[in-house]
């Protein structure tokens, strides 16, 4: 996993550097942004797994602290973001909180307060990797099942024996056999509890369509646009 990075985007460029001059005293690699757009586009070239959290000024120019929060929610990124402003108000934390910052943390803040906050961002940052790359190691597994196999993993999770599912996929039961021993393999599961938890988990990151639906089977390579 990546070094953390912590990214500063402030459009006054004083408070900016104060900011990051701060956090290297605590031994992180700093970036800092003036403006939110060019911070955006510098996230292009990260890499997916890149370890660390957002500093952001809440009143900015052009795009503001929770404009930018809001959009890193939309890219689905991995990196926290902590708000800090001079113009604390309690609608604008509570709206900040419910998208997911770390904090707003008040102007002038203490040394330690921003410290403990970048501790729980990189903490979530790297939890949130870890759980990206997880997703992505699952899904490709899930690729590799051919429409059968996904049949038998269907009722295999049911609870279905052997002789049942040859009997109501028309099969037999070597069949059956075979592509049970597929699903273990190409999924690197040990046992049924071991590939439940899998497709529970895999399933866990899945926006469901529609509550009647066994939305963990419905695979990303599977949905037409």
């Amino acid at each position: 996993m990546s070094d953390p990075i912590v990214f500063v985007v402030d459009d006054d460029a004083q408070a900016g550097r104060a900011v990051s001059e701060l956090v290297r005293t605590f031994n992180y690699e700093v970036r800092t942004f003036q403006n939110p757009r060019d911070f955006l586009e510098a996230l292009q070239e990260l890499d997916d797994y890149q370890v660390g959290c957002v500093i952001t000024d809440l009143r900015m120019s052009g795009v503001d602290g929770m404009e930018l929060l809001q959009r890193l929610n939309e890219r689905s990124s991995t990196l926290p973001v902590i708000i800090i402003t001079a113009y604390a108000e309690t609608s604008t934390t509570v709206r900040a909180l419910r998208r997911g910052a770390v904090a707003v943390l008040d102007k002038p803040f203490r040394d330690d307060e921003l410290w403990g906050f970048i501790q729980e961002g990189v903490s979530r940052s790297v939890s949130e990797v870890s759980r990206t790359r997880r997703q992505q190691e699952l899904e490709e597994r899930f690729k590799r099942l051919s429409p059968q196999d996904r049949e038998v993993l269907k009722l295999i999770m049911e609870g279905s024996k052997n002789r049942t599912m040859a009997k109501r996929l028309d099969v037999s039961l070597r069949t059956i056999e075979n592509r049970r021993r597929r699903i273990f393999d190409v999924m690197q599961a040990d046992s049924v509890a071991e590939l439940t938890r899998m497709v529970v988990e895999y399933e866990y990151r899945l926006p469901a369509t529609s509550p009647s639906e066994e939305t963990w089977l419905h695979l990303p390579f599977e949905r037409v646009a």
